[in-house]
């Protein structure tokens, strides 16, 4: 990251484009190790979610139970994009989208169980917002797959 802001600086740009020659690196994580390891990891990512952005670099974190235990708030109050599918609780809930949404009516303990893909999307400049996503089986990842490798095959054949 501070390699592709040095370079943004040395062509007086402010943001990485399509038009930079850079491609996206997704940084996704996951939290394991001792406590000063995992003190570590979260002020790099703290880093990387402030400032990753501009140079591309966008993070995702995500887990299957929202806690300030997994995600410290001052790590969660960085991401501009919050996305909650189901919770079992609106304090989790509220622990994805922020505090106070789910008394607002927003919470992803209503949403039922059985209907894959329902969700909460919370962007920066707005309240939440009721979305479905696709629901993939297994055998649809690995044709989509398959389908992508082929395309891409077709791409480069034709540079």
């Amino acid at each position: 990251m501070n390699n592709r802001y040095d370079e943004l600086l040395d062509r007086g740009l402010r943001k990485i484009t399509r038009n930079t020659g850079h491609d996206a690196v997704l940084i996704f994580s996951a939290t394991v190790g001792t406590k000063p390891q995992q003190a570590e990891f979260a002020a790099l990512s703290r880093d990387l979610v402030a400032r990753g952005r501009a140079a591309a670099m966008p993070v995702v974190l995500a887990t299957q139970r929202p806690s300030h235990q997994v995600i410290d708030p001052s790590l969660r109050g960085l991401f501009a994009y919050r996305w909650a599918f189901r919770c079992t609780t609106d304090s989790s809930s509220d622990t994805v989208l922020g505090h106070g949404w789910a008394g607002e009516g927003y919470t992803a303990a209503s949403i039922d169980p059985r209907t894959r893909g329902v969700s909460w999307l919370l962007a920066e400049t707005g309240v939440p917002r009721r979305i479905k996503t696709a629901y993939l089986t297994d055998d649809d990842i690995r044709h989509l797959a398959a389908y992508a490798a082929h395309l891409r095959r077709k791409d480069t054949r034709h540079d």
